[in-house]
């Protein structure tokens, strides 16, 4: 398993919910925005359905500390994600 940055996952895993094992933050306080506060991580698994990365996570998860959830394209203003 490779660690890659932000960016690396970006161009990798265009529009898609990406689950990130072992996530290093620049802050370490979780308070608001994950993705803005990433700088490397794991990619355990990519997909484009936000449902799909759920029912998988808990069995991909066993092999890493932490994990976080992002979402690697652009979000509408109007639109709110819950996880």
């Amino acid at each position: 398993m490779q660690t890659l940055t932000i960016d690396e996952i970006r161009s990798a895993y265009p529009d898609q919910w990406i689950l990130v094992g072992d996530p290093k933050l620049s802050e370490p306080e979780i308070n608001g925005s994950i993705v803005s506060k990433l700088i490397s991580g794991i990619v355990l698994y990519a997909s484009k359905d936000k449902r799909e990365l759920a029912y998988k996570a808990t069995s991909l998860r066993k092999d890493v500390e932490t994990t976080a959830c992002i979402y690697t394209g652009e979000i509408p203003q109007n639109r709110l994600f819950l996880l």
